[in-house]
């Protein structure tokens, strides 16, 4: 018997009756013993990407989609909670700081989160400030943590260009990578940003290499 299919089936389920302790239980197993990159990439994404679907063709309400956001971000919550073991190894090793958010209106922050979840397995220090981030706080954080880069994700372009002139001159301070559907040509040309592969694994894979580069000129 396939038990991941099993799993999987009362995942939906349980989403569909809105019992969040049986959803919770089904997510939980089928994380189990899976690596934090594997997790995000076999089960996490491609639930997200199947959330989407179902809901453009009308068989998923609007209320379980909220319900299956809430649960996701408690599971990816706990997740951030703990320490990358390459972190816990050496805590004093010197890497590179990235800086995670969603614009002013943008609400749509788990993809981003997974990226950032990656990025810490991969020791990079990833500081998520998650959705609807004021544009003056993310200039703040940025400047406080002193991050060599900036990701921030929307799914309008609009989100960015609203704030074309700050993000130009954040852009002129550190590295400023934009995401998500609104990160289209004009967007991220008139803020001054890199743009970011669309697929989240390769997104990370794209930022550790920009980020060698950084380190190794330390």
């Amino acid at each position: 018997m396939d038990t991941t299919m099993t799993t999987a089936d009362e995942l939906w389920a349980a989403v569909e009756t809105f019992d969040a302790e049986a959803a919770e239980v089904a997510i939980a197993r089928l994380l189990w013993d899976v690596p934090l990159s594997g997790a995000v990439t076999g089960v996490v994404l491609p639930f997200l990407r199947e959330v989407g679907d179902r809901w453009e063709a009308g068989t998923l309400s609007v209320a379980h989609e909220h319900f299956v956001t809430d649960m996701l971000r408690r599971t990816l919550s706990a997740l951030t909670a703990v320490p990358p073991q390459q972190v816990l190894d050496d805590a004093s090793a010197p890497s590179p700081v990235v800086l995670l958010a969603c614009p002013p209106g943008e609400r749509h922050d788990l993809v981003l989160l997974c990226v950032a979840l990656m990025l810490r397995e991969r020791g990079v220090r990833a500081r998520f400030l998650g959705a609807d981030t004021p544009i003056p706080a993310i200039l703040a954080a940025a400047r406080v943590t002193g991050a060599d880069a900036v990701v921030l994700a929307a799914t309008r372009p609009t989100a960015f260009t609203a704030h074309a002139s700050s993000l130009r001159r954040l852009a002129q301070d550190c590295a400023l990578y934009a995401a998500g559907r609104g990160a289209d040509d004009q967007a991220v040309a008139e803020i001054g940003a890199v743009p970011l592969p669309d697929d989240p694994v390769r997104a990370v894979v794209f930022l550790v290499g920009a980020l060698t580069k950084i380190t190794d000129s330390w």
